[in-house]
């Protein structure tokens, strides 16, 4: 028994030539009578284009990013007793003024300054001024 060919091969085989030749336009470039008309937008000067195109110069102008054999020390001698001197030692002293100042822990501490001049504006408050702390509450 012979098989009948079907149709839909061809019609699928002729849309996909014709497919192909529609993208094939899209590949030369336009004649000259074609082509639009140059606009006017080019002339005018554009800061961003004009900085994009001063970068790369600016990179030749910079040294190569190595090592150098004297760097290390001059850059070590400043920074490892910067880092394990100056600052552990004024953040230590100003933890050590705060520790003894009035400020410090006012909330452990009954009868504070700071305690009762925040518990003064916490009564001012007409929305916080309350006598019991269990007003208003279902019990």
């Amino acid at each position: 028994m012979v098989s009948a060919r079907r149709p839909g091969r061809l019609l699928i085989a002729l849309a996909g030539a014709c497919a192909g030749l529609q993208l094939l336009q899209l590949c030369f470039v336009p004649g000259p009578q074609v082509a639009p008309s140059p606009s006017t937008d080019a002339a005018q000067f554009n800061p961003t284009v004009a900085a994009s195109a001063v970068l790369p110069a600016l990179t030749m102008l910079a040294d190569d990013a190595e090592a150098k054999y004297g760097d290390y020390r001059r850059w070590s001698s400043v920074l490892v007793p910067l880092s394990t001197l100056v600052f552990p030692a004024v953040g230590f002293g100003a933890f050590t003024l705060y520790l003894f100042s009035e400020d410090f822990a006012f909330q452990l501490i009954p009868g504070s300054k700071e305690g009762q001049r925040r518990a003064a504006l916490w009564d001012a408050n007409p929305r916080t001024a309350q006598e019991n702390p269990m007003d208003g509450l279902i019990n």
